[in-house]
C-alpha cells in the first residue's frame, strides 16, 4: 500500500528504486555517455509519470544521481529536459521541485487528456490485433492482483503500461507525445490518487478494473466509439472520489490533504 500523504512531507526524498532504474549502472559501465543520458531521462520520466514524486517535493541532483546509480552529468541533462517539459521546476539553490498544480490547471489537463486519450483508444480499436488484445488482458490480470493485494506502487506502474500500450497501438506519434506531456504534469498526483482511492475499495475497482474491462471488450469488438467512451470514463473516475477537488486545492498551496472515509462525490 502506498504511504499516506500525511506521512510524506514535501521535502528532499528518494523515491523507491525499481529494476528499470537500476539498469543505468550497467549502461554507464559500458562507457556510452549518450546511452546513460537517454536512460537517465527515460528513468526519471517514468518515475514522475508513475507518481514516485509528490507535488511540491524537492529533489537534489545528488539524491537523483544516487538513486540512478550514475554520475551527475546525465542526471543534470535529464533534469534540464524534464524541466523544459514541465515535470520539474528549478529553484534558486540549484535543487529542483515538483510543481504544484492549481485546481484550474488540473481541470484543464483532464479536459485535454479525456479528448486525446479517448481518441487514441478509438484509433487503437480500428487496428488492434488479437495478440495485442491478449497482451492487454495479461496486463489487466496483473492489475487485478495489485488491487487484491493492495500493492499501489506496482499498480500505478502497470496501469501506466496498460494505458500506453493502448496509445502505442493507436500508432499516432504526435498524439502520443502530447499524451506523455500531460501525464508528466499529472504524474505527481498519481500516488496520492491511489492512496485516496484505496479508502474506497468499490471506487478502486471501478478505476482499476471496470472501465478497463469495458475498454478491452470494445477493442476486441473493434468498436471505436465504445473504446473511446470506456477510456474517457476511466479517466474521469478519479475526479469522482470523495474530497478529490478539495484535496487538489490543499495540495496547490502546500497543505497535506486528509483522505476522507466517505463514498464518492458526484
Amino acid at each position: 500500500m502506498a504511504p499516506s500523504p500525511r506521512t510524506r512531507p514535501a521535502r528532499t526524498t528518494r523515491p523507491k528504486s525499481t529494476p528499470r532504474l537500476q539498469l543505468l549502472q550497467s549502461a554507464e559501465d559500458s562507457g556510452s555517455g549518450e546511452t546513460v543520458q537517454n536512460r537517465a531521462y527515460a528513468a526519471l520520466k517514468n518515475a514522475v509519470m508513475e507518481g514516485r514524486f509528490r507535488p511540491g517535493e524537492t529533489v537534489t541532483l545528488r539524491a537523483l544521481s544516487s538513486l540512478l546509480g550514475t554520475s551527475d552529468m546525465p542526471v543534470r541533462e535529464a533534469l534540464r529536459r524534464l524541466t523544459s517539459e514541465g515535470a520539474f521546476e528549478a529553484l534558486p539553490n540549484r535543487s529542483t521541485r515538483i510543481p504544484r498544480l492549481s485546481r484550474r490547471q488540473v481541470e484543464q489537463i483532464y479536459e485535454l487528456r479525456v479528448e486525446l486519450e479517448g481518441k487514441a483508444a478509438a484509433l487503437a480499436a480500428d487496428q488492434i490485433s488479437k495478440h495485442q488484445v491478449d497482451e492487454l488482458v495479461a496486463l489487466q490480470a496483473q492489475l487485478n492482483d495489485c488491487i487484491d493485494g493492495g500493492d499501489m506502487n506496482r499498480f500505478t506502474a502497470i496501469n501506466k503500461e496498460f494505458h500506453f500500450r493502448v496509445y502505442a497501438i493507436a500508432d499516432n506519434e504526435p498524439m502520443q507525445t502530447l499524451i506523455e506531456m500531460l501525464w508528466l504534469r499529472m504524474g505527481p498526483l498519481v500516488s496520492w490518487i491511489g492512496t485516496l482511492s484505496a479508502e474506497s475499495p468499490d471506487q478502486m475497482r471501478k478505476i482499476g478494473q471496470a472501465h478497463h474491462n469495458r475498454l478491452i471488450k470494445a477493442l476486441q469488438a473493434r468498436d471505436a466509439d465504445a473504446a473511446c467512451e470506456a477510456m474517457r470514463a476511466d479517466l474521469r473516475e478519479p475526479t469522482r472520489l470523495a474530497g478529490f477537488w478539495r484535496a487538489i486545492d490543499q495540495l496547490s498551496v502546500g497543505e497535506t490533504p486528509k483522505a476522507p472515509h466517505t463514498k464518492s462525490q458526484r
